[in-house]
């Protein structure tokens, strides 16, 4: 069994909790956001670096107005989660973007929202570049060309990849238009996922400050991106280190943005056995969620964890959604108990790409979200009802039936 909640009381808080909501639900632990928080405090004071949230791994505005007060920020990769940043954030904190898909007809929309954009391509930052406003700080998003994930799924630096300006590109573009570097005040990058470790990040930047130092010495700010944990068991010594040497080449405002590093261990899936039987000599649990609840289960070939599930214990089940797909399967788990119609199975560390990601194939109804307050509360902030599948196909007022 694995599970990066180690903490048995969290567990035990977790599954308390389960059997108090209406399954299936997703429910965000504010405890957790706390934790995280504090990280990122430690984590600032470490390294000397702004820390932004990055909204897409999960984006309820709940979770934002409890991060508000104790980040400098939200990162956003669209013009709606640019909107739902400046929501929450209102005249205070900053709000960053950058996108491969910038739209002509909404960039003067995200000029007004965002403080900080950063063109994808050097074919963008010269298409919009210069019809922004004074108050947006623009730059542009350097693919390194400095492959530190071997699976291409993640791999921002994949060959031909759509992520940035690559650096070899944008190194012959400064040498016969210097006039370029009029044109960048900052320069954002992400190149890894899920790094345990920020010694990539700072070869990161070693190898872009050794290709480009005549941009480098010209610029107000450095998104340095996300894809690593806020905790690191080697320390934040790389990161720091990182930072100073952009600090010390004149850069001011160097930004950090973690969101899986945030989102991961917020929130846990709960969800009910509604039926068992036998196929082919195994028991399968027929379970009222689905994988396309946990869509990067089924994209990405992965299993997650369920809470009490032992490779030792000899109770073992099938656990599979409740879609028509023949693929809609969790896995294969064992537990000390038998399962029964009506058993809870808890899915903890599933707050990042879930819920974002979550559909309404077959018309099977989305998780009810809840959140657990610091005092213990629990508050439902969301319930779905066939209403929110039916205006989605175009009926403006759904038939009651």
């Amino acid at each position: 069994m694995s599970t990066s909640i180690a903490d048995s009381s969290a567990h035990s808080r977790i599954k308390t909790f389960a059997t108090e909501v209406d399954a299936p639900a997703f429910v965000v632990d504010e405890r957790a956001v706390a934790a995280k928080l504090d990280l990122s405090d430690r984590l600032r004071g470490a390294c000397g670096c702004s820390v932004l949230y990055t909204l897409k791994p999960l984006v309820f505005e709940f979770l934002l107005e409890i991060m508000k007060p104790r980040l400098e920020g939200f990162a956003a990769s669209s013009l709606f989660e640019a909107k739902s940043a400046r929501g929450v954030l209102g005249d205070s904190g900053s709000v960053h973007i950058t996108t491969p898909g910038f739209r002509a007809d909404e960039i003067a929309e995200i000029d007004q929202l965002c403080d900080y954009i950063a063109f994808n391509s050097l074919s963008q930052l010269d298409r919009f570049g210069g019809s922004l406003s004074s108050r947006s700080k623009t730059g542009l998003r350097i693919n390194p060309q400095l492959a530190l994930i071997a699976d291409d799924r993640y791999n921002p630096c994949r060959k031909h990849s759509k992520l940035g300006a690559p650096l070899d590109e944008l190194e012959r573009e400064l040498k016969t238009d210097p006039g370029l570097l009029n044109a960048i005040r900052g320069v954002h990058f992400h190149t890894n996922w899920d790094s345990q470790t920020y010694q990539p990040l700072l070869k990161t930047v070693r190898r872009i400050d050794r290709r480009l130092p005549g941009l480098i010495d010209r610029l107000e700010w450095f998104n340095l991106g996300g894809g690593y944990r806020l905790e690191s068991p080697e320390g934040y010594g790389a990161l720091a280190e990182a930072v100073s040497l952009l600090r010390d080449r004149g850069i001011d405002d160097v930004f950090i943005e973690p969101g899986t590093a945030f989102a991961r261990e917020l929130g846990f899936y709960v969800a009910e056995v509604i039926d068992l039987f036998a196929s082919g000599g195994k028991t399968v649990a027929v379970l009222d969620t689905t994988i396309n609840h946990f869509p990067e289960c089924f994209e990405y070939q992965y299993k997650p964890v369920v809470l009490g599930d032992d490779d030792r214990e000899s109770n073992e089940y099938v656990l599979a959604g409740s879609s028509c797909l023949a693929g809609d399967v969790f896995g294969r788990y064992r537990f000390a108990e038998p399962l029964g119609v009506g058993s809870r199975l808890v899915f903890p560390n599933a707050g990042s790409y879930s819920i974002v990601k979550s559909h309404m194939f077959n018309g099977i109804n989305l998780p009810t979200i809840y959140s657990i307050a610091d005092d213990d509360r629990l508050i439902e902030r969301r319930r779905f009802t066939y209403h929110d599948f039916a205006s989605r196909f175009g009926a403006a007022e759904p038939a009651q039936v």
